[in-house]
């Protein structure tokens, strides 16, 4: 299993670490080749690395969490398609689950100055496109965690859906338990307050700042808001910054509470006592992605605001979050005051979101994905009965 993993912080060291151990209960060896201990990110010698672990374990099967930023930046995550390529030539079998594609309308120079330098942007464009082809045409399986997704490759990049098995995200019942010892009522909030959280990384693109101007809007003022998580550990910009300057500028410095990163064993503590979540993606949503943080907060039944993105369509099908348009304050602000002022809402929005979470289970996961990898096995076993 090729991936991020903790200690790192990002969302996929946090999947792959919950995959890898529900496999090893369906009996299946996994063996982590992780960055910063069998590979370095932003090096060009973490193909190398990856292939000598992979001859040294003995694995007929290499599993690649893949995201554009795997492997560093631009230039080393355009090197990965030479690594699926010598994985095949020393005989092994590569699956690779890809967590973010970007539908072909949206690769823009407007996109791609968010996320890479300004520079050679036209070839960046052309570059982005035919790399996500070479990726899907190398590799034996692709596995994605939505419909919306395999609609993406299949239209935009012509990927034929035989290559592909959609899995889902997975979702524990509770993501961390909770320690009763951790969580004391109302330890966190000023006496008297509800809470509304943001859980995930502090990036460009995932509305914070929205977010941050809706709370100024918003009509309920007994009310905190948490922005619980820390920077991007492959990112550099200054979103955390900007984002506590635009508090203290618009006087919320009281009722807004940036709590960076926090330790796994903390966090139920933190999602116990919200009373809400609010995801306020925006141009994170010109990328198809499925959302680490809702798959850890939702089993704590706690009502979810989020906007219009991919990563939320499940939610907005089954009626089991309050919806608004990406970039919409207003609708934000709304929203907000409405989850934390009504009854019936709530419990409407909890109840559905139950129903959704009984799909969403990680043994339902491991069983797709043991599927997966049986049938590169029937198929290499039989390639080679044939030679």
């Amino acid at each position: 299993m090729v991936s991020t993993f903790p200690p790192d912080r990002d969302g996929i060291a946090a999947y792959t670490s919950r995959l890898t151990s529900v496999l090893r209960k369906e009996n299946i060896v996994v063996r982590d080749a992780a960055n910063g201990r069998d590979w370095k990110r932003n090096s060009p010698m973490y193909i190398f690395s990856i292939i000598r672990k992979a001859i040294a374990s003995k694995s007929c099967i290499v599993h690649i969490q893949l995201s554009y930023f795997t492997f560093g930046n631009e230039y080393y995550t355009g090197l990965f398609p030479l690594l699926s390529l010598c994985l095949k030539l020393i005989g092994k079998s590569v699956v690779v689950t890809i967590h973010d594609i970007v539908p072909k309308s949206n690769i823009t120079n407007d996109f791609l100055k968010n996320y890479t330098s300004s520079r050679f942007l036209e070839f960046k464009r052309w570059a982005l496109f035919h790399y996500t082809r070479i990726v899907c045409s190398i590799v034996d399986k692709l596995i994605l965690h939505s419909e919306i997704a395999q609609n993406v490759l299949t239209q935009d990049y012509d990927v034929p859906k035989k290559k592909i098995d959609i899995i889902p995200h997975g979702i524990d019942h509770l993501a961390f338990p909770v320690d009763k010892d951790l969580c004391k009522p109302k330890s966190l909030v000023n006496e008297g307050c509800q809470l509304v959280s943001y859980f995930g990384l502090v990036r460009r693109g995932k509305g914070l700042e929205d977010l941050v101007r809706a709370w100024k809007k918003r009509e309920n003022t007994n009310a905190q808001l948490f922005i619980i998580g820390g920077k991007h550990p492959a990112l550099r910009d200054n979103c955390y910054e900007n984002l506590t300057t635009l508090t203290k500028e618009l006087g919320l410095k009281d009722s807004i509470r940036f709590c960076g990163y926090i330790p796994p064993k903390f966090l139920s503590t933190y999602f116990v006592e919200s009373d809400a979540f609010v995801f306020p993606y925006n141009e994170w949503g010109d990328v198809i992605a499925s959302s680490g943080a809702l798959s850890m907060v939702a089993p704590y039944l706690k009502p979810i605001i989020a906007t219009d993105v991919p990563a939320f369509d499940d939610l907005k099908k089954l009626g089991a979050a309050i919806i608004v348009r990406k970039g919409d304050i207003d609708g934000l602000a709304s929203a907000i005051t409405e989850v934390l002022t009504d009854t019936r809402t709530r419990n409407s929005l909890t109840a559905k979101l139950s129903e959704w979470l009984f799909e969403m289970s990680w043994s339902n996961v491991a069983e797709k994905t043991a599927a997966t990898y049986r049938e590169l096995i029937c198929k290499a076993q039989s390639h080679a009965k044939t030679n």
